[in-house]
């Protein structure tokens, strides 16, 4: 497990949170206003303390793009547009964000424990995009989350 997965199951374990997670109220619990805009390149955002995410998204992409905005603040305090225009920092600050995200959203153990198989009906548990659990879990060795569907 990494660093970030390791921040983002203990703050899911610190707030006592299970099955769907609330991001908009672990955002507001860690002091930060969540708003809805009409970004355009962008899927969320943070501006002085505003988690701002498109207004397009859904709402299983919505909670995923506000998880992966906490996990910048809680991995990486600081101007994140000036690492990504001056250092090479980058990609890892993304997989970072992206690994906090899912271990804030999600819970393997809880998903063995519910008898949950498949990436979808993982995904649909959780409320959390398919594509992203994919991407982001290993498999284990009970299959979940990498299963064909």
């Amino acid at each position: 497990m990494t660093r970030a997965q390791r921040r983002g199951a203990a703050l899911r374990r610190k707030l006592g949170l299970s099955g769907r997670v609330d991001a908009e109220e672990v955002a507001n619990i860690m002091g930060y206003r969540v708003e809805r805009l009409p970004l355009v390149k962008q899927k969320e955002i943070e501006v002085d303390g505003i988690i701002c995410v498109a207004d397009s998204l859904g709402p299983e992409d919505s909670r995923w793009y506000i998880a992966h905005s906490l996990g910048h603040k809680v991995m990486h305090p600081g101007n994140q547009l000036w690492v990504y225009r001056n250092t090479l920092l980058g990609y890892r600050h993304e997989r970072e964000a992206q690994d906090f995200a899912h271990t804030l959203l999600t819970d393997a153990g809880e998903a063995v424990r519910e008898g949950l198989t498949r990436s979808l009906e993982v995904a649909d548990y959780f409320g959390v995009p398919e594509e992203f659990l994919r991407l982001q879990a290993p498999l284990d060795i009970h299959g979940v989350y990498g299963a064909a569907e």
